[in-house]
């Protein structure tokens, strides 16, 4: 089994995204205005939720609501001393902070459509099955799984990003 590198995953990701808003935009029954009207088009209305200071060195946002649906950005459960250096401590950290985030927009888990993981040891990941359970309770989203070589910091093993419906 070949292991595609983060950089390809998230590029296929991007890409795969991207099509998906184009053929949406293709297939829509809108009609598009002028290119002379763009300028009187309001800007989308977007939300966005910082969780520290280290994402404006970094430059995301931790989460971001457009309409009913709400992004949370790769969630790392490592605090600054490099602890817990095991990954089913790191997913705890990680969920807890996932879920502070939720409660930012008066939501939880049992909104959560679609998860991501990111992890450098994917048999760890599968040992920690009980843990993201005992997050979702009994509802289950939609979930991707995926080994990388390495995550932003070398210490972190797991990373979480969610996105949300508000509905």
């Amino acid at each position: 089994m070949k292991i595609l590198s983060s950089t390809s995953v998230l590029t296929l990701w991007f890409l795969f995204a991207s099509l998906a808003t184009v053929t949406g935009l293709a297939s829509s029954q809108k009609q598009v205005e002028p290119a002379a009207n763009a300028s009187k088009r309001s800007k989308p209305a977007f939300e966005t939720y910082h969780a520290g200071p280290w994402e404006q060195r970094i430059g995301y946002s931790q989460a971001v609501r457009s309409g009913r649906m709400v992004c949370v950005s790769g969630t790392v459960g490592v605090n600054s001393d490099g602890k817990p250096d095991d990954l089913d401590g790191q997913m705890k950290n990680a969920y807890a902070a996932i879920q502070k985030t939720l409660a930012q927009y008066k939501t939880d888990s049992s909104h959560v459509v679609m998860e991501r993981i990111f992890t450098t040891d994917m048999e760890a990941l599968i040992h920690s099955q009980e843990t993201r359970k005992q997050f979702y309770g009994e509802w289950l989203p939609a979930a991707t799984w995926v080994e990388v070589r390495r995550l932003y910091s070398p210490v972190d093993k797991i990373e979480i990003e969610v996105q949300v419906s508000l509905d």
